[in-house]
């Protein structure tokens, strides 16, 4: 009854087109503004990531098998030597380039889906964090070794198309802890390889060891990271089909009761006697 009041007010002119009239079944809040560019650009700065983590793999092991190519800190007068060290030098400045990339686009990406969440229906006093908060939180120490993740977990659960009639939450899929492990790890085995090797406390085929077992984290993390952001994004574009008014605009509502059969049958007589009234005129 709700709803053909609602449809009666507007036939008559007394109700906009909103999702937010008083008599909608549902409410929803800011528009959907889809996220699925800047999801592709995340994905595709990740496969480029991980095709430079492949290239430094490659570096690492070639410094293993053959340790006198590998840079020892001193003046390199091999030109074997001097190639692979100015290859990794410019490989590592690429790589940090693509890096901070691909961090900004990430997180202008996870703002945006974050922002979509109210047009799906989901009120932001049910949300644990913000669009704002869930960015922040990679900032913070320690804060970011837990906080991240729940937000990119509740992120999900609640861009499943009808996740509010669930009675519980739903569990990601299990590739998402994945993600968040080889991400910690990656990132932590990252900085320890730098700073060893940066003051060559190692020897050449453990730094060479250390760079494959980093090389092979990265390539892990980013792999998982892309398959995150898409199973995230294909998400919001199921929901985004269920949002009432983006599916069909059909205008204004039909009348919610038909005319009285009374007036139609009163209008035949007139348009009969007005064709006979023409086809008598000379």
């Amino acid at each position: 009854m709700r709803i053909v009041r609602a449809s009666y007010a507007y036939w008559k002119g007394h109700l906009p087109i909103s999702s937010q009239a008083p008599d909608a079944p549902y409410s929803f809040g800011s528009p959907f503004v889809s996220a699925h560019t800047r999801a592709n650009l995340v994905s595709i700065l990740l496969i480029i990531s991980a095709v430079l983590s492949v290239a430094s793999l490659s570096i690492s092991l070639l410094e293993f098998f053959f340790p006198n190519l590998a840079p020892t800190g001193e003046e390199i007068t091999d030109p074997g030597a001097l190639a692979v060290a100015l290859l990794e030098l410019g490989l590592a400045v690429i790589e940090v380039a693509v890096y901070i990339a691909t961090i900004v686009v990430f997180l202008m990406w996870l703002y945006r889906s974050y922002e979509n969440l109210p047009s799906f229906g989901v009120r932001r006093n049910t949300l644990k964090y913000s669009s704002g908060w869930a960015v922040g939180s990679f900032f913070i120490p320690f804060v970011s070794l837990v906080i991240p993740y729940r937000a990119v977990k509740e992120l999900w659960n609640k861009s499943v198309p009808n996740s509010g009639d669930l009675f519980s939450d739903l569990g990601p899929p299990g590739f998402f802890p994945l993600w968040w492990a080889a991400w910690l790890i990656s990132n932590f085995a990252s900085q320890t390889y730098l700073r060893l090797s940066w003051r060559n406390e190692l020897s050449t085929e453990a730094t060479a060891v250390f760079g494959i077992v980093t090389s092979i984290l990265d390539i892990a993390a980013a792999v998982l990271a892309m398959m995150v952001v898409r199973e995230i994004d294909r998400q919001q574009i199921e929901s985004a089909k269920l949002i009432p008014g983006k599916l069909v605009s059909l205008g204004p509502p039909p009348p919610p009761f038909p005319l009285p059969v009374e007036t139609s049958k009163a209008s035949a007589p007139q348009l009969v006697s007005h064709g006979e009234h023409k086809s008598q005129e000379p």
